[in-house]
């Protein structure tokens, strides 16, 4: 794995992890956190505006596909809150990864299709913050 290099005296960057499969949050959660991320997670895009709201992460991980609140949904509603979050929307699911593309139109920055590298996510995630 790539390892960013950690300053003790520094907050860490807090990501915000959607998704409703909790196999995929938890895998991407582990390998966010040896990255030197704090992570926190939801099963939903309604659980996720309430995180979002409490945790101020600086960054927004999604899936597409899940039950009450749609991926693109969430991402309008954070949009919406804040213009300029970096936001990666992810599907493996042949009908989520349709709207993969139209959820860049609404404003995420990056989309990763299931399955992906941990180095892609890493790339991503990195890339991103620092643009």
């Amino acid at each position: 794995m790539l390892k960013r290099e950690h300053d003790t005296n520094r907050k860490k960057t807090r990501i915000l992890m959607v998704d409703d499969e909790s196999a995929i949050t938890d895998l991407i959660s582990l390998i966010l956190t040896e990255e030197g991320y704090e992570v926190s997670t939801a099963q939903n895009g309604k659980e996720g505006l309430k995180q979002f709201e409490s945790v101020g992460p600086d960054l927004v991980i999604t899936d597409i596909i899940m039950p009450d609140m749609e991926g693109i949904e969430f991402v309008q509603a954070l949009v919406k809150k804040k213009n300029n979050i970096p936001i990666v929307v992810m599907s493996g699911n042949i009908i989520g990864t349709r709207f993969l593309k139209p959820a860049r139109l609404f404003g995420a920055k990056a989309a990763l299709t299931k399955p992906f590298t941990t180095q892609d996510l890493i790339e991503t995630v990195a890339k991103l913050l620092t643009d």
